[in-house]
């Protein structure tokens, strides 16, 4: 080959190529625009690639392989130096490169510059044209994506996965129990309720203490009114006043009821003594006291001392006669203690029936019975806690497939989580995107043609319109979900998200 030859072919070369020392020119990126390789005899389509891969894209660097180059080349296509001459790719390359015109001759172009950009300003705008239209066409198929229902099914409280009774992809039917879970809350609640029932026994015993302890108080004050309010009972009866015959019955020694039901006999305090003689002054209204070491009493004769044994009434003694005219007549002075005597009936009649009830009184003061009703409301509801069970069965709400079980036995589980999904296979519809500037092709009830992959033809109703779906207010480049339902013979079955084409004028899909 003569310099001026090899001068053209590099001439001929795009700019970027390197010269390598074993493949000659070569480019590291590759070009806009190449030659077809494979136009040289023996050169098919992997021979193309791997010369690709090595640089080489164009006839003129084929053209300009020397012996050394083409051996290089050989080896990389894995085939021999000599079938690479014999096939002659050098000779055909050289052939196929299409020369410049030597400097100073004249180009000779098929049609002047001005016609040449006229014909490409048509071309381009009949393009833009036939574009246009193309999207424009009403029974041009749009997009649609198979979709179906799906439930989610949520946590209904906190709670832990005890089983899962369904893998994913499982088929269920509606009520078929799909995960157990244990509540925890539950188990919180009746700790809680634990603890309230032990605090509320805990007050119910303090207070049960302290209506003892005040019961008891109270009751020895009350008996020993009692026995006060009885032995000035006798003091009368002493003085020769008949008493009532109530008051003579309760004067006489009987059991009482103490502290906790104990039956104790009550006695007075003080022995009854029989007073010798009285004062001949007039003490209409008032109480006579004697006492108890000196014998004297409150009208202001002494009495004799005699030694009178414990819880026995002695005889009462015949009252001499006055030694002075100035002494009362005994009857107002029996009047007196007679009326004495009625306010002494009435007193302990009030004090027995307080007897009766203090130990209720001191219940509710002490607050045992609001105490004990709060214990038992609690204890039962306690009981009604654990009656109850902690295990929840999670059903499915239909037919459908399980999706991904997002937790695994024993994850604690929030409320209101996806625990799993269920997929509604007998409720698919396919989801139709159309273009925002042919929405206005779309109307409630109409009928399109579905293809499935595999070529089948479905029939299909649109379902819903968006209320967004006004093309004035939508960009170009947007697009409108539209819900497409079954209508004629079943859809067939093919996996959930697979792509459909439909066609907006109810006929062929094209």
């Amino acid at each position: 080959m003569t310099s001026t030859a090899t001068k053209n072919l590099f001439d001929e070369l795009h700019h970027g190529y390197r010269i390598d020392r074993d493949f000659g020119a070569v480019y590291d990126r590759t070009p806009a625009a190449a030659d077809d390789l494979t136009q040289i005899r023996g050169v098919d389509t992997r021979e193309a690639v791997i010369l690709n891969r090595l640089g080489v894209y164009f006839f003129p660097q084929v053209a300009l392989w020397s012996r050394h180059e083409a051996a290089a080349f050989a080896d990389e296509l894995g085939m021999s130096t000599s079938t690479l001459l014999d096939e002659q790719w050098i000779q055909q390359a050289r052939d196929l490169s299409v020369p410049r015109p030597e400097p100073g001759a004249t180009a000779h172009l098929p049609a002047s510059a001005i016609r040449t950009v006229s014909l490409l300003a048509c071309s381009l705008i009949a393009g833009c044209l036939i574009v246009y239209w193309l999207s424009t066409r009403s029974d041009s198929p749009v997009a649609g994506v198979l979709s179906a229902d799906i439930t989610s099914i949520r946590v209904p409280a906190n709670a832990r996965l005890m089983q899962a009774h369904v893998n994913p992809g499982d088929e269920v039917f509606s009520g078929d129990v799909l995960l157990t879970l244990e509540k925890s809350e539950h188990l919180s609640i009746i700790a809680s309720q634990e603890k309230r029932v032990e605090e509320l026994r805990r007050q119910l015993q303090e207070a049960q203490a302290r209506a003892k302890l005040d019961l008891q108080w109270r009751t020895r004050e009350l008996d020993r009114e009692i026995s006060d309010v009885r032995t000035r009972a006798h003091i009368i009866e002493a003085a020769n006043v008949p008493l009532p015959e109530p008051l003579r019955a309760e004067a006489a020694p009987r059991p009482v009821s103490g502290p906790e039901g104990q039956r104790v006999a009550v006695r007075t305090v003080s022995n009854s003594r029989t007073v010798k003689e009285y004062c001949p002054v007039n003490r209409g209204n008032h109480m006579i006291f004697i006492a108890g070491r000196t014998g004297e009493s409150s009208i202001g004769v002494p009495r004799p001392k005699q030694t009178a044994r414990p819880n026995i009434v002695p005889q009462p003694q015949p009252l001499p006669a006055p030694e002075s005219p100035t002494v009362l007549a005994s009857e107002p002075r029996v009047d007196l203690l007679s009326i004495e005597a009625s306010a002494i009936e009435s007193r302990l009649q009030k004090l027995e029936e307080l007897r009766d009830i203090l130990p209720e009184q001191v219940r509710q003061a002490a607050g045992v019975e609001s105490v004990r009703l709060q214990f038992e409301e609690a204890a039962e509801r306690l009981e009604n806690f654990r009656s109850v069970s902690r295990e929840v069965d999670i059903a499915s709400p239909g037919y459908g497939k399980v999706g991904l079980i997002r937790y695994q036995t024993g994850d604690q589980m929030s409320a209101g989580e996806v625990m799993l999904k269920i997929l509604h296979t007998d409720r698919r519809y396919v989801l139709m995107y159309v273009p925002s500037r042919r929405v206005n092709e779309v109307e409630v009830g109409m009928e399109v043609a579905l293809e499935f992959p595999g070529a089948e033809v479905y029939r299909g109703r649109v379902a819903d319109l968006p209320m967004l779906a006004d093309p004035a207010s939508q960009s170009d480049q947007s697009f409108i979900p539209v819900r497409v339902t079954p209508t004629g013979k079943l859809w067939p079955e093919i996996p959930i998200g697979s792509q459909i084409d439909i066609s907006l004028g109810g006929g062929s899909v094209l």
